[in-house]
């Protein structure tokens, strides 16, 4: 007990110095030595931050069973110690840790020279901690947080075209996060490339895609709730469909329609025209991504038709652009 004791009034002597001396802080920079206390109030003050991390850099068996809520653990032993450091997501808070001080402060040093800005060394590690009647755990939990905005305002998008919103959403906390459920985006005008096999270990982050491919001039949303073992978000999203100035949904003084829809291999599309004009039809998937594409030049005025052979390509819901001479129309169709 005397020699614990004595062990961390030494550490607080010496990093005492080094806090008073080794500290930066400036708009992109935040390099700072703080005390037990100090660094209970930061883990309080970032509890809603999805880029705030807390570090553990003991061993294994130091850090299990007793470590800070929610701290990740690199070993400062390890032989593949910095490379598990360099593989950080640098743009992120690390509170780092370790039994006395010595370890995190060397780690403190080595993030620096890889470029991490925001780092602060807690000074006498988890004895201090402790000293200061601090809590420990030895639970284990993913958390899952969003890094981008949960509302996404809305904005205009053109029929025919798509907008891809990127969503980011991270690991704060030391188990694996494995997402169970997303909601299902069919019949809308939303799609993604979300992936439910997914899985995060604290403390990266996943981004990933929703497509809005508007069909008509209305006012659209959608609420994507994502499930997980670290608990469930909600993002919410806006977009309105919007006409360019040269283009209408019903094409002027031409008549046009495609069946069957929903349609098994291939569609047809039969259309009316009153004059010979260029005509074409552009298929895009539900990622906005163009799969076929078919023109026929100098058509003759009157009843027309032309086939979209679909084989090969997955069921799904696919948008279609038909364009004659300077009309533009768009439409939605079900492969099943």
């Amino acid at each position: 007990m005397k020699i614990t004791l004595l062990f961390i009034i030494a550490s607080y002597l010496l990093l005492f110095e080094a806090s008073a001396m080794g500290w930066t802080r400036s708009s992109d920079t935040l390099l700072l030595y703080y005390f037990p206390l100090q660094c209970d109030s930061l883990i309080q003050a970032n509890a809603t931050n999805p880029d705030f991390v807390v570090m553990d850099v003991r061993t294994s068996n130091e850090y299990n069973p007793d470590h800070l809520e929610g701290a990740i653990n690199r070993d400062y032993n390890s032989p593949d110690f910095n490379d598990r450091i360099d593989s950080l997501p640098s743009n992120k808070m690390y509170l780092l840790y370790c039994s006395g001080g010595s370890r995190s402060m060397n780690t403190f040093n080595l993030m620096i020279s890889m470029g991490f800005t925001k780092l602060v060394d807690m000074l006498g590690g988890i004895y201090a901690w402790e000293n200061e009647s601090l809590p420990t755990t030895p639970d284990f939990a993913p958390l899952q947080m969003a890094v981008s905005d949960t509302v996404v305002s809305n904005d205009t998008v053109y029929t025919g075209m798509v907008d891809t919103i990127h969503l980011t959403v991270t690991n704060r906390a030391n188990d694996i996060l494995r997402f169970t459920g997303i909601t299902s985006l069919a019949g809308t005008e939303f799609s993604t490339d979300f992936d439910l096999a997914t899985t995060l270990e604290g403390p990266f982050d996943y981004t990933f895609s929703v497509y809005y491919t508007p069909v008509d001039d209305q006012p659209d949303s959608v609420i994507i709730l994502l499930e997980s073992n670290g608990g469930d978000i909600r993002f919410h999203i806006w977009r309105t469909g919007e006409f360019p100035a040269s283009v209408s949904n019903n094409l002027q003084d031409v008549q046009w329609m495609i069946y069957p829809n929903p349609f098994s291999a291939s569609a047809t599309l039969a259309y009316e025209i009153p004059a010979e004009v260029r005509v074409e039809l552009i298929v895009y998937n539900q990622f906005g991504q163009i799969v076929d594409e078919i023109v026929q030049q100098n058509v003759q005025k009157g009843r027309n038709r032309l086939t979209w052979d679909a084989e090969g390509l997955p069921s799904g819901v696919y948008f279609c652009r038909f364009i004659a001479g300077n009309q533009v129309a768009t439409g939605k169709i079900v492969k099943l």
